[in-house]
């Protein structure tokens, strides 16, 4: 192997290496970000967290607050609107 030779290689091998540092480095910003992302979301849950024997109530009265809504036109506390399906997606 010549001079040219080894000087080819270790081009190639410099490249190679400034590659990987860049898409190394990338990788460490992408995971900061998300781990920001992680820790707003967790204090996102954190700040609304709701029993699960509240959110049982809100779901029991809503179900209530429909089915007299659709017993009786005009009556109950939850407002609903008349709506129908013509078609059914072709997906």
């Amino acid at each position: 192997m010549g001079k040219a030779g080894f000087g080819l290689a270790v081009s190639c091998l410099v490249v190679s290496y400034t590659i990987a540092a860049i898409l190394v480095g990338r990788r460490v910003k992408s995971r900061r970000k998300w781990n920001r992302v992680v820790g707003v979301l967790r204090e996102l849950e954190e700040g609304c967290s709701t029993s699960i024997g509240r959110l049982r109530q809100v779901i029991d009265a809503m179900a209530v607050e429909m089915h007299a809504r659709l017993a009786s036109e005009g009556r109950g506390k939850l407002k609903m609107l008349l709506t129908f399906v013509d078609n059914l997606p072709n997906v």
